[in-house]
């Protein structure tokens, strides 16, 4: 099984060397992971943590979990979090932590705002090689220099939003890693709120993600009902910049979620892969999100834009 398990991931390696920060469904709820300019947008002391399981069934398969927490400072236009991340793979894991600092800009009566953010963080790699068994005993190709490594890094974003809509541009780590695989990852991400009528809100969310070998796309619709509760889906797909038309690696969530009262959000979402591979074995991921806001503040454009 050690066999199987480590031919699966080295096909993944295969095409997604460059691409390792986490992927979580619930994105738009929780932008502070990529974009360290989101930070204190929601004008509301905000505790976010998101739960994911990848590909059940397989041996080794994917699992993230992060928990965040940001507030804002009016009187200093600050927006002020940090975050930790933990992401396991196969017989690779990586915990990071980060600190989070946004200036927040109001450019009019209208409360547009334009915030600039800087993200300091530190990541803790780690290779478990008493996962990998290959079929000639020590071969000098698996054979590792280092299992294990701290790496400090610095990344900055960009968030501009006002009550009904957003987008930003971030990149969480400049620095790379080239020993471990790490290159700086692009986001750009763009979204909004449509009123559908008296009941309903329609909520679409675009994120673009780049780095020198891969790119992909997740492309989210949520309707909001009676500002309650939601329910909708994600489509997402990754590919070689050279084949826009490859969808190899493509796949479609459903998610659903509810408020309970003001300040609690609960979500939840499944997806599967639209590949070959889910004939083979499940390859359903589940995903858990939610965030607990505290100490609102009384203004109402500081308010309108929690559902960002």
């Amino acid at each position: 099984m050690k066999r199987i398990v480590l031919i699966f991931f080295l096909g993944i390696f295969s095409w997604a060397n460059a691409q390792q920060e986490s992927n979580f469904s619930h994105y738009m709820f929780n932008h502070q992971t990529l974009n360290p300019g989101y930070v204190g947008a929601r004008g509301l002391t905000t505790f976010t943590s998101v739960i994911r399981s990848q590909w059940i069934g397989w041996e080794g398969a994917p699992e993230s979990q992060t928990l965040t927490y940001n507030t804002f400072v009016p009187k200093k236009n600050l927006g002020l979090g940090m975050s930790i991340i933990h992401d396991k793979i196969g017989p690779t894991q990586a915990t990071s932590a980060a600190l989070d600092m946004a200036y927040h800009l109001r450019l009019n009566k209208q409360n547009h705002r334009l915030s600039l953010g800087l993200k300091i963080s530190a990541l803790n790699y780690f290779l478990n090689t008493d996962m990998l068994e290959t079929v000639t005993p020590n071969d000098p190709t698996f054979t590792l220099n280092q299992d294990t490594a701290l790496l400090p890094n610095v990344g900055f974003g960009a968030y501009y939003s006002t009550q009904k809509f957003y987008t930003g541009f971030a990149v969480p780590r400049l620095l790379a890693a080239r020993d471990f695989g790490l290159v700086p990852h692009y986001y750009l991400m763009t979204g909004g709120l449509l009123t559908l009528s008296q009941e309903v809100l329609l909520k679409p969310s675009f994120l673009f993600k780049h780095t020198q070998n891969v790119s992909g796309y997740d492309l989210s619709l949520l309707a909001y009902v009676k500002g309650t509760f939601w329910v909708g889906g994600q489509f997402k797909n990754a590919f070689n910049p050279k084949q826009l038309s490859d969808f190899s690696f493509s796949g479609a969530s459903l998610m659903l979620g509810t408020s309970i009262g003001e300040y609690f959000q609960l979500g939840y979402s499944y997806g599967f892969a639209a590949t070959a591979l889910n004939q083979v074995q499940n390859t359903a991921t589940h995903e858990l999100f939610f965030r607990i806001s505290i100490a609102p503040k009384v203004e109402a454009f500081l308010r309108s834009p929690r559902f960002f």
